[in-house]
């Protein structure tokens, strides 16, 4: 059996590490949305948004928000256990971590393979749990939609109707 051993590039493993520090960053937007989804849909049940303007307005509010305020309304308005509050909290930690600090605090491991290796699981972790919490997030506020008759396909239209506003 012949071993192919493919040569190592160092300029492609530290594109790799970027990658997986924006994909990273990606998920934990993702995250934030979904949090902005809930609190929306749950003010149009509440009756506090009627109107589509209403609703525009709110997500614009709503989007302008830190992560870490999201999850504290989410936490007042939603029933949360403590295992998925502790959860948020791990998360926000994280993100926050992530985005504000990572390569200040890991800058000197970005100069070796076993340094980028490390920081590359270390965000694919993230980017894992990131997933986790978000499908979650989305199953609760699919299931909540539905038993009001509210389709993905209607939010996916009222999405499309705000951003082609954002565009002019």
């Amino acid at each position: 059996m012949k071993v192919i051993l493919e040569e190592y590039n160092e300029d492609e493993h530290s594109k790799e590490l970027y990658a997986y520090f924006g994909l990273a960053v990606f998920h934990a937007q993702v995250l934030e949305h979904q949090l902005v989804n809930m609190i929306v849909l749950m003010k149009y049940l509440q009756k506090e948004v009627i109107t589509s303007n209403d609703i525009e307005q709110l997500y614009s509010r709503k989007l302008s928000n830190t992560m870490g305020k999201l999850i504290n309304e989410i936490k007042q308005i939603f029933w949360l256990e403590d295992d998925e509050v502790k959860q948020h909290k791990t998360i926000l930690e994280k993100r926050n971590f992530i985005v504000h600090d990572y390569f200040k605090d890991r800058i000197a491991l970005a100069y070796s393979k076993d340094g980028r290796d490390s920081m590359i699981i270390e965000l694919k972790d993230f980017i894992e749990q990131a997933k986790i919490t978000d499908n979650k997030l989305e199953r609760f506020t699919d299931d909540m939609s539905s038993k009001v008759g509210v389709t993905k396909e209607m939010l996916i239209a009222q999405l499309d109707k705000m951003m082609a506003k954002d565009k002019y």
